[in-house]
């Protein structure tokens, strides 16, 4: 996108005692500092022996869906302690050992993603489903980072928000498989579970295709490189959400389709957008769809739908193409306007998804305000960046698009997708409004929308969440690498502000905290 730079969870209180890190002092908080990691923890109870891992310690799991995280978990314990760390099956465990398991949480909402942490002489992991033994893993990790003894005590602990994402710009800017595994790595590490890849865009189409090899940009993803990833994914928890955009952002696709470019009445030729109301347009966008959506073993397909009229810098208006207003006239009725084919195509695409038994998303700046005859399935979560709309001048904090608030009004759950400042743009003139880390982390978080309004609680709990977009507008400034260092930072504040209160603290001390628990191990 080159403009662009959940239900809540329930709180609650797990006892009197119980220290918050807001900064509250128990009674008994005589016995050290509270465990702090990244994202801050919900509760922490403290009491009883303290926690040291063994030198010769084993992580007992109690189940076989669980070996996996066991292993991992052994393995990055062992290269950053030195200790004789390994994996075995079983469930009881001694002092400097470690036990793994699942089970009833009654002290949390009931999300697979809680997990409680007890520490004594035998440190004991339980997740309320496997996702939650993996987060609880991971917080053990970074205890045990900061010092080599863990006061003795129960944490509890869950995420506010369904989704904590990060998307990558592939589309633009290629990025090698060794890349996308270290951010999985990251996210896992830092409890976000939705890798959002940007398969399409103005520099190349990434996927292999069967049907259509023409449209394969020189760098690509084999199938088999897909598949890899997602299993890899699934280790650490983190879902792989595809998205190939359509009608708008095509010029990889169309670049060996150009019959298929739309041209408006005076001979103008977009680079970008498909022509809506060419039936051969169908067939081309229905073959990507069939070929790929098998691919992806997740829950959602993002279609995209964003920006359809914008050509390089300039906006254009549905009246340029007169053929779009007689195919919407011609397909839904004498009462239907032009944007209705567009509306329409989102339906379409939405029906092929739904097939295939995943949920549709879409970008949200091409709903508009009391525009068309048409509305689109309800059940379609909007990710929602801008206030904008077109046709008009591409300014995200103003506009025609229709509000959060309305969206969800019309049963759609949404993602914050807010164009400042869960936006980093690697190059161009829109980097320029990349929000500085420290801002994010004191100002905002995903109830507040990127045109100022902020949803009530009981909207937030059909917000999704939210995440850190990378965008690469111009991919000559940053390499995949520099790319990958400069969002350290800025993925870090996300997985904080997307798991929930309470913060870990002034930022200096997000900081700190940060260098503390380091990067996962590779």
């Amino acid at each position: 996108m080159s403009i662009r730079a959940v239900a809540a969870g329930a709180v609650v209180l797990v006892a009197a005692v119980a220290v918050s890190f807001s900064g509250q002092p128990s009674a008994r908080a005589e016995q050290g500092p509270p465990p702090r990691t990244l994202p801050s923890l919900k509760a922490w109870t403290p009491g009883g022996a303290g926690f040291s891992l063994g030198a010769h310690a084993r992580v007992w799991y109690d189940k076989d869906a669980l070996r996996d995280t066991a292993t991992d978990f052994a393995l990055a314990l062992r290269s950053f302690t030195g200790n004789d760390v390994v994996a075995q099956e079983g469930s009881s465990g001694g002092s400097g050992d470690i036990t793994l398991g699942t089970g009833l949480l009654p002290d949390a909402p009931e999300t697979p993603e809680a997990y409680r942490i007890s520490i004594g002489e035998t440190l004991e992991l339980r997740g309320a489903d496997i996702a939650g033994a993996f987060y609880a893993t991971s917080s053990a990790l970074q205890l045990l980072r900061q010092r080599p003894a863990i006061p003795g005590g129960t944490v509890t602990d869950w995420p506010q928000y369904r989704e904590r994402s990060l998307m990558l710009d592939v589309g633009r800017e290629f990025m090698p498989v060794d890349m996308l595994r270290a951010q999985i790595r990251r996210m896992g590490y830092l409890k976000l579970n939705l890798l959002h890849l940007h398969l399409s865009d103005s520099f190349g189409f990434r996927l292999d295709s069967d049907r259509h090899p023409e449209i394969a940009a020189a760098q690509h993803y084999s199938k088999q490189d897909i598949r890899d990833l997602v299993a890899y994914a699934a280790r650490y928890q983190v879902e792989i959400m595809p998205e190939v955009d359509f009608p708008g952002h095509m010029n990889g696709i169309l670049a060996a389709h150009p019959d298929l470019k739309l041209r408006s009445a005076n001979g103008r030729v977009s680079d970008a957008a498909i022509d809506i109301a060419n039936p051969r347009s169908y067939d081309l966008m229905r073959d990507i769809l069939e070929e790929f959506l098998p691919l992806f073993p997740g829950r959602y397909w993002h279609l995209g739908a964003d920006e359809f009229l914008l050509d390089g810098t300039r906006v254009a208006s549905f009246d340029e193409y007169p053929q779009i207003g007689e195919y919407a006239r011609a397909t839904y009725g004498p009462q239907a306007q032009p944007v209705d084919a567009f509306l329409g195509l989102i339906n379409w695409g939405a029906d092929i998804v739904r097939a295939h038994g995943k949920r549709p998303r879409v970008w949200n700046d091409g709903l508009h305000t009391d525009a068309g005859t048409l509305t689109i399935g309800s059940d379609i979560v909007i990710d929602y960046w801008s206030r904008a709309g077109i046709p008009q001048l591409p300014l995200p904090f103003f506009g025609i698009a229709r509000s959060p608030s309305d969206l969800i009004a019309a049963g759609h759950e949404v993602r914050n997708a807010s164009f400042t400042p869960t936006y980093y743009v690697a190059g161009g003139p829109t980097a320029a409004g990349n929000v500085p880390p420290p801002i994010a982390y004191q100002i905002w978080d995903p109830t507040l929308f990127v045109d100022g309004t902020r949803l009530t609680p009981e909207q937030n709990t059909h917000n999704l969440g939210s995440g850190l977009f990378v965008w690469c507008d111009d991919p000559t400034v940053r390499t995949p690498d520099r790319i990958a260092a400069s969002i350290t930072m800025p993925l870090q504040v996300t997985a904080q502000q997307t798991w929930g209160p309470p913060q870990a603290g002034s930022y200096l001390e997000f900081s700190a905290l940060a260098d503390a628990v380091g990067e996962p191990a590779a």
